[in-house]
């Protein structure tokens, strides 16, 4: 028990860490387009909650190959998102259709073989982390607050106690992706040994940092880390060490991360906002045009002489309601 603890420990800290760190990074280097829709708000995330809810019932309810079909537009529109900046449109037409089908090539001739399943998971985490941080970006970028973000971890919390605990969906959800393609998580394989941490919980952190060092600079960043570090990736690890009930037995351990990181990225999001002024959308992007300057290189892809992508978000910024 002991081992697989500290395994699951390295795997989901890693995937947290790395994903929170890959987004910050993104979110600092990289301007996305403004949705024609406006600025993001808690509207949004209603809609965003319901697809969270409804979507684990899809994936039980269709057949395997539809399910496949699916994931396949999902994951291709997420990683599209996230690589158009940087990317021109030919390459991203070959990278993405090239690593999903490799992904899925691999599930299913080679996860029997000794390097199968790792080379499955360093495929699977790929996926996965580009579209965390692609959508995260999107969201913060159009518009989305700390305050928002804090809010809906709190609502995934809630989620996860009643469908770990009450109605043992997740357990079933987990069971139904074992040996699946395109599994909507990171995770690793050593041995007979395996964790893996979900596309929805790596989502959250994703938000919860880029909003974090939006609103609040680098100290908003620290607070964050720190908060996905100990809560969200190391209290759930070590949970079932506690916790018998998140030993779902045949079906492996099924911890719910966001009942540890909801109420303390409510917690750390309210002491930020008491202590410190949070900047809007619109003061980021025009403190971003001022240190980028006006040579900033365009994104991969896009024309020199396209209007600045910063001054179409300016301009959109001015209508949010966060």
């Amino acid at each position: 028990m002991l081992v697989q603890t500290v395994f699951q420990a390295v795997v989901v800290c890693t995937g947290a860490l790395g994903t929170a760190a890959a987004a910050l990074v993104y979110f600092r280097r990289v301007r996305l387009e403004r949705p024609a829709i406006g600025a993001f708000n808690s509207r949004d995330l209603v809609i965003l909650a319901a697809f969270i809810v409804l979507l684990p019932v899809l994936y039980l309810a269709v057949p395997g190959p539809v399910l496949t079909c699916f994931l396949v537009l999902t994951f291709a529109s997420a990683m599209g998102i996230g690589l158009r900046p940087i990317l021109s449109t030919r390459y991203r037409r070959v990278l993405i259709p090239a690593i999903i089908g490799a992904e899925i090539v691999v599930t299913y001739t080679l996860l029997g073989a000794p390097r199968g399943l790792q080379l499955y998971w360093v495929l699977t985490s790929a996926i996965v982390l580009v579209a965390a941080m692609g959508i995260s970006n999107l969201y913060v970028q159009g518009g989305l607050g700390l305050r928002q973000v804090a809010w809906f971890a709190v609502f995934l919390a809630g989620y996860d106690l009643f469908f770990s605990t009450v109605i043992p969906l997740t357990p079933q959800l987990a069971a139904a992706f074992e040996g699946r393609p395109l599994n909507a998580s990171i995770g690793w394989a050593a041995g007979r040994y395996s964790a893996n941490i979900g596309l929805g919980d790596l989502l959250v952190y994703g938000l919860f940092v880029t909003a974090a060092y939006k609103g609040f600079a680098r100290r908003g960043a620290r607070w964050a880390f720190a908060t996905i570090f100990l809560f969200g990736a190391l209290a759930p690890a070590v949970a079932p060490t506690i916790v018998s009930h998140f030993d779902q037995g045949a079906n492996g351990i099924v911890i719910p991360a966001q009942l540890f990181f909801g109420p303390a990225a409510f917690a750390v999001t309210a002491r930020l906002r008491r202590r410190y002024p949070e900047r809007t959308t619109s003061e980021w992007l025009r403190e971003q045009a001022v240190r980028l300057g006006p040579a900033a290189p365009a994104p991969a892809g896009l024309s020199p002489a396209e209007p600045p992508a910063v001054d179409r978000a300016l301009t959109l910024a001015g209508r949010e309601t966060s």
